[in-house]
């Protein structure tokens, strides 16, 4: 893997089962969006369903999170009972701009 997991636009999954059968952990690293989110949500879904009951976390702790999917975070977390893992200094939350079309001109 090239560079850094925080310079990362794509958002990547693992999803790591304590060898204890105690808790499942879904680390994510790369960056975190509004968009990103609806892959992710299924995903944590999956794994509460095959997990049989145990404990759920999800680790954005590497991650580069969106202000806005930060909200969408916390409001999904609260309602499925999901812990939530960030960086304790919160400086992997950020207002970087959306990712939509962007114009450039290109001097003729």
């Amino acid at each position: 893997m090239k560079g850094s997991a925080l310079a990362s636009e794509k958002l990547s999954v693992v999803v790591r089962v304590d060898v204890d059968g105690e808790q499942i952990q879904i680390e994510a690293t790369g960056r975190v969006t509004a968009l990103s989110l609806q892959g992710l949500f299924p995903v944590v879904q999956r794994t509460k369903g095959l997990g049989g009951g145990l404990g759920v976390e999800m680790d954005l702790s590497q991650a580069t999170i969106d202000e806005d999917a930060l909200k969408q975070l916390q409001v999904y977390a609260e309602l499925h009972e999901v812990p939530v893992r960030l960086n304790p200094d919160h400086n992997n939350v950020t207002a970087l701009p959306p990712r939509g079309l962007q114009i450039t001109s290109r001097a003729a």
